[in-house]
């Protein structure tokens, strides 16, 4: 897939979410997503799991912006203007769903911590061929939606693992200082860690493993994919009878979303 192509895709997107107003996507509040835990032998189960997660892409589009190198290597600002005042999200499994979120809950609502950085890629489209798609992670976003900018601190990764191959494989090396139109694509929530206690105040720590995350819109965030007795028993499996508290820790909890 080309980058016109690419592009085009985000801007259709674009179009056809303004033009409804239902989110779709609201009515897949049920997805679920699979859980990656210390033992080899649920892989099984987490490949059958996988095929029912929601997995979204996100993208934010821009009329033109610009890169400001910042203090260490490989840092920069990445200053976004004539931007759209939501962010499109969809999906190409298990199902094709689109939906929209106003872009400041969007902000909100996936975080962009220093923990756990969204990683994106930003397409430019009649960009330089050597310089026109750059894979990054995101940080502090900043939206202006009186002058219609959004910033976000870079950083641009020299190994670039986004979710679409695509972008891996045409990141460039060259950072363009200014650029016209541009797409902004950011990867789907990030996973995070359950804690395992033996207590109910979470004092006594028996170990944390990981588990996947997805996207609510009820309010816009990213939750864990499981319910609280899941991991509970969970919990226990891993690290014993005697372990059977599980505590969010990393984890985003909503009880609007199941």
């Amino acid at each position: 897939m080309n980058k016109k192509k690419v592009f085009v895709i985000a801007v259709l997107l674009v179009a056809l979410v303004s033009a409804s107003s239902i989110i779709y996507a609201s009515e897949e509040g049920n997805a679920k997503s699979d859980l990656t835990t210390a033992q080899s032998s649920n892989e099984t189960q987490q490949e059958e799991d996988d095929e029912t997660l929601v997995r979204y892409m996100f993208v934010q589009s821009a009329h033109a912006g610009s890169f400001v190198p910042v203090e260490g290597e490989l840092n920069y600002t990445l200053t976004l203007k004539g931007v759209a005042p939501q962010t499109i999200a969809f999906s190409d499994r298990p199902e094709r769903v689109v939906g929209q979120v106003s872009m400041q809950k969007f902000l909100d609502g996936l975080g962009f911590s220093p923990k756990h950085p969204a990683n994106a890629a930003i397409e430019i489209l009649e960009g330089n061929e050597s310089e026109d798609v750059i894979v990054v992670e995101l940080f502090d976003p900043v939206y202006d939606a009186a002058n219609q900018t959004l910033q976000y601190n870079v950083s641009v990764l020299e190994m670039p693992n986004h979710s679409y191959a695509i972008f891996n494989e045409r990141h460039d090396e060259s950072i363009p200082e200014n650029f016209g139109p541009a797409a902004l694509f950011i990867d789907n929530c990030w996973d995070c860690y359950m804690q395992c206690a033996s207590d109910d105040k979470g004092e006594h720590n028996c170990g944390s493993f990981k588990t996947g995350q997805y996207w609510c819109w009820k309010p816009p965030s990213c939750v864990a994919d499981r319910s609280e007795s899941y991991y509970k028993d969970k919990c226990t499996e891993l690290f014993g009878d005697n372990c059977k508290y599980a505590f969010w820790n990393s984890c985003g909890y909503s009880e609007s979303c199941p």
